[in-house]
């Protein structure tokens, strides 16, 4: 297992970055001595206020950025290919990234109005060669409304996005638009676990960041 990780004279971005870890269920470690890091560390996290530089070091501006931008390293690549930000339209929008086929995260956007602020950060956060949006075709006054707020961002395009809320009992958001990334035509109901509960069902579904570390 791969772990981050910290060096930082920061007292904020320290705090910080470990409530995110935390947050995130990353493995981390706190380097005291330079001379002493554990060998399973080859990302090491610090502030851009920080002077110093070291060899594996990512510099960041706040936590999530830091944490976005060290993910390709947890995976042993400098850069991922190609990321697709998945989109689930509505006035609260679902919203997920797949890099190379792998689930990163995914939320629900608590405002429309938000949408444009998340995926700006989230264009600007990750380490990519390539980064497209796909967005769902329900909804569409507020996915018109959601295409307008990306207008130049980033490829957009159109899916059909049938059978991304099943169950529709447990409908969730974030869920379809996890699901939404990975459509070329319309969603592959084979995918979804036969026996379905909210438990777990990321990691029952999707190839995630934390069944690879």
């Amino acid at each position: 297992m791969t772990r981050v990780g910290i060096y930082t004279h920061d007292f904020k971005f320290y705090h910080d970055i470990v409530m995110d870890l935390k947050r995130w269920n990353l493995p981390f470690f706190s380097i005291t001595d330079l001379y002493d890091i554990p060998s399973d560390i080859n990302v090491i996290m610090s502030s851009v206020n920080d002077s110093f530089t070291l060899p594996g070091q990512i510099k960041a501006r706040n936590s999530l950025e830091g944490i976005r931008k060290c993910l390709p390293m947890l995976l042993n690549r400098d850069e991922f290919d190609k990321i697709v930000i998945g989109i689930d339209p509505g006035p609260r929008p679902g919203v997920a990234v797949m890099a190379d086929g792998v689930l990163m995260e995914a939320w629900e956007c608590p405002v429309i109005g938000n949408i444009r602020e998340s995926v700006l950060h989230i264009i600007g956060d990750y380490r990519y060669r390539y980064i497209m949006i796909k967005i769902g075709n329900g909804d569409r006054p507020n996915r018109d409304i959601i295409i307008k707020h990306l207008k130049n961002l980033a490829p957009v395009i159109i899916v059909n996005e049938e059978n991304t809320s099943t169950p529709h009992k447990v409908h969730d958001n974030a869920l379809s638009a996890a699901r939404i990334s990975l459509i070329d035509d319309r969603y592959d109901i084979s995918r979804t676990p036969v026996k379905f509960s909210r438990k777990n069902i990321y990691e029952k579904e999707f190839t995630t960041l934390h069944s690879l570390i």
